[in-house]
């Protein structure tokens, strides 16, 4: 069975066109965002309306709290075993999300590198703690590729990305792309107009605000989660944390997190553009969901 792969941008539309198609084929959902796996942290990860996820069944949302450890690892031992399972069932998975990286687990597998070394780890960490920020401008010249697929705020892969370099020369990235992966996938990579892409962005921005993102964030903090743990710091969250310790005004966070958003969707776009063989779908044009199934019968 092909197992259709949904990505592009954020506020592109992934989640209704995922639906949508769900409903032509068969199909269940799976989610491959690294946001949507927290509880709690429904609006300001734009979160499919509970009742569509009873039409359709959706994997992988709601599956973890804040504060709890999550990697790639456990998204991928949980994810196949989705798969199967709604394969099992005469059902057909349907893979969403714009996390590249969820994607790149379940097609090449768990990266099997060089063995820790604690002393070359420490070093990083010493070096680190001396002067913030470092480490990612040491990998940006040694790795540019594993700077912009690492997240700024991942730490750990960051030091694993330099420990690879320095007890093997080479780049992570180079050993990334010497893995071969599984044919049953087929990626589609949705896009629109970027003026249209960037007007849906604040567009759904705006909403977020007038649905509760700021009791949201409010209601987190109040329950205990620090905003220091990772998910506190990621787009929409870290900056209504601003808000609400009066560092900046309503208006300016709102701004914030529009630019911030639309800048990570161009980011995205840098990433998908890497997949040679993706089929890109333009959901300006009508035909776009019958272009899918067309692929994948």
């Amino acid at each position: 069975m092909k197992i259709p792969v949904i990505m592009g941008p954020t506020g592109v539309g992934k989640s209704e066109f995922a639906i949508e198609l769900a409903r032509k084929i068969g199909g269940e959902i799976i989610s491959m965002d690294s946001m949507q796996i927290y509880r709690y942290m429904d609006i300001g990860t734009s979160k499919v309306d509970p009742k569509l996820r009873e039409e359709i069944p959706h994997y992988m949302i709601d599956i973890m709290t804040p504060d709890e450890e999550f990697d790639v690892k456990r998204f991928r031992d949980m994810a196949l075993k989705f798969i199967e399972d709604i394969i099992s069932r005469k059902k057909v998975p349907i893979l969403v999300g714009g996390t590249g990286l969820y994607f790149e687990v379940l097609r090449y597998g768990i990266f099997d590198g060089p063995s820790k070394n604690e002393r070359i780890r420490e070093a990083l960490l010493k070096i680190e703690k001396e002067r913030s920020g470092s480490l990612r401008n040491l990998l940006f010249h040694v790795d540019p590729k594993a700077f912009e697929k690492i997240d700024s705020h991942d730490l750990v892969r960051t030091v694993r990305a330099l420990e690879v370099y320095i007890l093997t020369g080479r780049p992570i990235s180079t050993l990334w792309n010497e893995r071969t992966g599984e044919d049953r996938y087929v990626i589609f990579i949705l896009t629109r107009d970027r003026n249209e892409l960037y007007s849906r962005i604040n567009k759904r921005v705006d909403l977020m605000f007038e649905k509760g993102l700021v009791d949201e964030v409010k209601s987190l903090m109040d329950m205990g989660y620090s905003k220091d743990l990772k998910p506190m710091r990621s787009i929409g969250y870290k900056e209504v944390v601003q808000y609400l310790e009066g560092k900046i005004d309503l208006k300016g966070c709102v701004e914030m997190v529009k630019i911030s958003t639309r800048h990570y969707a161009k980011r995205q776009l840098t990433w998908f553009r890497k997949y040679k063989d993706a089929i890109w779908i333009d959901l300006d044009e009508k035909s776009s969901l019958e272009k899918v199934i067309q692929f994948i019968e």
